[in-house]
C-alpha cells in the first residue's frame, strides 16, 4: 500500500477492497460503484449464534454475532506471499551480507524481478543483474572434517567408583593365614588381618569455548556444535592420558634388558620362529603366575601399543603361521590372543617396547559429576561455554596390583625411556596434541 490507499469492507458483496478513491460519496449497495477498486478478499460466513448472556439494561434477547473466514482471492494471495518472499530475501541480503546464504539470497531475489517483468508485472526491485553474474551459490557441507579421532580405550581397565563429595576412601586387604590343625592348648593368633586404605581427592578437568556473537552470525554452520563435539573428545583425551599417568607408577624398572621376549618374525637362528626354546605365551603366562603367586592379585588387562600387539599376533606360539592378524586394529578393546582371560586394550599412547599388565579390581577411577554451564559475556559480546568433568585415576597400591613389561625389539620397536606420561607436563603435551594442522603444506 502507499498513502492514500483504503481497505473498505462492502457487507452488501462480503468483499474486501483496495481503492485510492474517495469513497464517502460510494453506494456500496450498488456493485457498480466498486469498479476502479480491487478485490483483495471475502469474507465468508462461517457461523452465526448468540451470545450467551443477557442485556440487563434493555431487552432480554440475546444478542447475535457472526464469524466470518477470510478466502483471499488467487491473485491477492500470489501478490501477497510475493511481497513477504521479498521482504525475507532482502532481510537475509542484509544480515548475512558475502556469504553463501546471502548470495543465494540475492539470487532468488534477481529470479523474481526476472519473473515478474516477463509477466508483464511491476519489476521485483532486486540489486541489479550486473551485480549477480559474477555471484554463484556456495554449497555448505556440514559434515565436520579434523575433529580428534576418538581412539582412548585406556581408562576401560579401571574399575569405576562413583564419588560424589569428590572426596572418598577405599579399603585394601592384607593377606592372612590361618592355623591349620591346631594343637591342644594352642594359642590362637586374633591380628593377622591388617587394612590400608585408598584416597580420592577429586579435582576437575575443564574444556572452556568462547565463541564471538559474530562469529555465530556470519557462520554457515552451527559453530557451538563443532566446539561441543570437540569438547567431548577432549575429555576423553584427558581421562586417557589420566589413566596412562597412574599406569606409569606401576612396579617394574625399565630401560634396561627386556623382561619378556616376543622375538622377531623376520629373524633367523636361535632367536626365529617357530623355535622351542623361545615359547611367546608361555613366558608371558609365567609372568602372570608370578606375579598372582607375590601378590594375591589376578593380571586380567594389559595395556600394550597396536604395533607390538601386532608383533605378539604375529608369533608362532600365538597363532601359527597363518594368522592373517585379522583382529589388529589402531585402538581398541580385543581379547589378548592366546590368553583368552586376559583383555588386550589397544592404545596408541602405550609407549613402543612396552606393556602395562593390572589387576583391573584395584586400579580405580573415581567419577564425580558432570557439568555443562552456558552464559554470555556481555562484555565480550560473546557466547562462553565450559564442560566440567570430575575424574580421577588412582593405583592406591602400584607396587602390588600391576607390573611393567618390557619388550625386546630392534630399531623403533625398543622401548625408550623417556616416553611414557608420568610428569604434569608430560599430561598436558598428551592433552593438548598437535597444533595448527589447517592448511598444513604439502610435503614434496
Amino acid at each position: 500500500m502507499k498513502h492514500g490507499d483504503k481497505v473498505v469492507h462492502s457487507p452488501y458483496t462480503g468483499g474486501v477492497y483496495l481503492t485510492s478513491e474517495s469513497i464517502a460519496e460510494r453506494d456500496f449497495s450498488n456493485p457498480m460503484e466498486l469498479i476502479g477498486s480491487r478485490k483483495l478478499l471475502d469474507l465468508k460466513v462461517t457461523e452465526s449464534k448468540s451470545f450467551t448472556g443477557s442485556v440487563k439494561a434493555g431487552s432480554e434477547a440475546f444478542y447475535q454475532h457472526t464469524t466470518f473466514k477470510k478466502v483471499f482471492t488467487a491473485a491477492s494471495k500470489s501478490h501477497l506471499e510475493s511481497k513477504l518472499a521479498i521482504k525475507q530475501l532482502i532481510a537475509t541480503i542484509q544480515e548475512e551480507g558475502i556469504s553463501p546464504k546471502g548470495y543465494l539470497a540475492a539470487a532468488k531475489l534477481e529470479q523474481m524481478r526476472q519473473m515478474s517483468a516477463a509477466n508483464g508485472q511491476t519489476p521485483v526491485q532486486g540489486i541489479g543483474q550486473d551485480a549477480i553474474d559474477p555471484l554463484r551459490v556456495i554449497e555448505v557441507i556440514t559434515r565436520i572434517r579434523g575433529l580428534r579421532p576418538n581412539v582412548y580405550v585406556a581408562e576401560n581397565g579401571f574399575f569405576t567408583y562413583n564419588v560424589n563429595k569428590l572426596d572418598a576412601r577405599t579399603p585394601e586387604q592384607d593377606t592372612r593365614n590361618g592355623q591349620v590343625q591346631m594343637r591342644p592348648l594352642e594359642k590362637v593368633d586374633f591380628d593377622k588381618l591388617r587394612y590400608s586404605e585408598g584416597r580420592f581427592s577429586i579435582k576437575k578437568n575443564t574444556f572452556p569455548t568462547l565463541i564471538a556473537s559474530e562469529t555465530m552470525m556470519r557462520s554457515d554452520f552451527n559453530i557451538q556444535q563443532l566446539n561441543m563435539a570437540d569438547a567431548m573428545i577432549g575429555h576423553a583425551r584427558m581421562r586417557n592420558g589420566q589413566a596412562l599417568q597412574a599406569l606409569a607408577t606401576l612396579s617394574g624398572a625399565v630401560g634396561g634388558s627386556p623382561t619378556f621376549q616376543i622375538n622377531d618374525p623376520e629373524a633367523t637362528g636361535s632367536s626365529a620362529i617357530p623355535h622351542g626354546a623361545f615359547n611367546v605365551k608361555k613366558e608371558l603366562l609365567a609372568i602372570l603366575q608370578s606375579h598372582l603367586d607375590n601378590n594375591e592379585s589376578i593380571i586380567d588387562k594389559i595395556w600394550i601399543n597396536p604395533i607390538d600387539y601386532a608383533r605378539w599376533v604375529s608369533n608362532y606360539d600365538v597363532g601359527g603361521f597363518n594368522n592373517a592378524n585379522d583382529e589388529v586394529t589402531v585402538s581398541g578393546v580385543l581379547s589378548m590372543k592366546g590368553i583368552p582371560n586376559v583383555t588386550a586394550l589397544l592404545d596408541r599412547a602405550v609407549p613402543r617396547g612396552l606393556m602395562y599388565a593390572g589387576d583391573s579390581q584395584s586400579l580405580l577411577k573415581g567419577v564425580g559429576p558432570f557439568e555443562t554451564e552456558f552464559w554470555k559475556e556481555y562484555t565480550r559480546d560473546a557466547h562462553a561455554f565450559l564442560t566440567r568433568d570430575y575424574v580421577q585415576f588412582i593405583i592406591p597400591n602400584p607396587g602390588r596390583y600391576g607390573i611393567k613389561i618390557q619388550l625386546d625389539g630392534t630399531g623403533s620397536d625398543v622401548f625408550v625411556p623417556g616416553t611414557e606420561i608420568i610428569t604434569p607436563g608430560d599430561l598436558e603435551t598428551y592433552v593438548q596434541g598437535p597444533q595448527d594442522l589447517l592448511d598444513v603444506p604439502v610435503i614434496t
